[in-house]
């Protein structure tokens, strides 16, 4: 049997493929646009070439021989993947367009995805981006999501996830606050500050605050408690005590000194920042445009 591989071989095992899985060489022809001899024909110069009997013949029945089970086995993968391969091409090529139905995280959002659609819509004019800013863990199947943007540790969903970055988290007060109260040198000082909390709109639970070398869950008394994400930032900087809020939200007020991290060296990331999406969904032309152009947009704002 010779090693070499060639176009007649390929082409007498999509015939012999075919003949298979329809019966017939008949069948296999119109399948793939030939004669039934033509088919036959094929099948037999790749049972030549390869010096065995791919199939067995007789007046009323086609199939297999033991040798050609273990060929249509590699065969059949080969052509799947072939055809995967040309459907990739295809949506390469396809310039992405429709409705595009998204569930993204309120403060996220605000801050990172709406800021940036207008550069998406100007590279993909044809997407219809429809997006729902709330922080319900949202069913993406039954509610019928394309994508979901998700904060923290993820579930066992079944779903398809690309990670993003950390859910990076930064503790800070404004400058006049930690003038007339001090700044805490460990997380235990913060039992003697005023402490600015989330609650979450959707369960109405306190969000607890994460810090290395701290049980997980602690609470330090809360002074306030807020269950707006962005009324967090505009509480610290207005005076009122200390946050633990997304990086995301407080960096530019870090940045103009309207806030002041401390305990940099205990606060911790909570899980990550994630895009997820139902199975083989990305093969979706606007799907895939808005995971490659947002996971680097948002990676770049964490």
């Amino acid at each position: 049997m010779s090693g070499t591989f060639s176009i007649e071989s390929f082409s007498g095992m999509v015939a012999f493929a075919a003949t298979v899985e329809s019966g017939s060489f008949a069948a296999a022809g119109r399948k793939l646009g030939l004669s039934a001899s033509a088919a036959g024909k094929a099948v037999e110069r790749l049972e030549l070439k390869l010096g065995v009997r791919l199939l067995h013949r007789s007046t009323r029945s086609l199939g297999p021989t033991g040798e050609g089970e273990v060929l249509y086995r590699y065969v059949s993968k080969i052509l799947k993947d072939l055809q995967e391969a040309e459907r990739e091409l295809q949506l390469v090529q396809n310039a992405p367009r429709g409705r595009l139905k998204i569930s993204v995280p309120t403060v996220m959002g605000r801050r990172i995805v709406l800021p940036a659609l207008s550069d998406f819509h100007a590279r993909f004019p044809e997407v219809m981006v429809d997006i729902n800013l709330d922080d319900l863990i949202v069913d993406v199947i039954e509610d019928g999501y394309d994508l979901v943007l998700r904060l923290g540790e993820l579930e066992d969903s079944g779903l398809q996830a690309r990670n993003i970055g950390p859910h990076a988290f930064t503790t800070c007060a404004s400058p006049a606050y930690l003038a007339q109260r001090g700044t805490p040198r460990t997380p235990a000082d913060l039992s003697e500050h005023c402490c600015i909390y989330y609650r979450f709109p959707t369960t109405g639970r306190t969000e607890t605050w994460a810090f290395k070398g701290e049980p997980s869950g602690r609470v330090f008394k809360p002074s306030s408690i807020l269950n707006d994400g962005e009324a967090l930032a505009s509480a610290a900087i207005g005076g009122l005590g200390i946050v633990q809020a997304p990086s995301y939200l407080v960096k530019e007020d870090v940045a103009a000194g309207r806030l002041r991290p401390v305990l940099e060296d205990y606060t911790e990331n909570r899980g990550s920042v994630s895009l997820l999406w139902p199975p083989r969904s990305a093969e979706v032309a606007r799907v895939r445009a808005f995971i490659d152009f947002f996971a680097e947009r948002i990676a770049a704002q964490l």
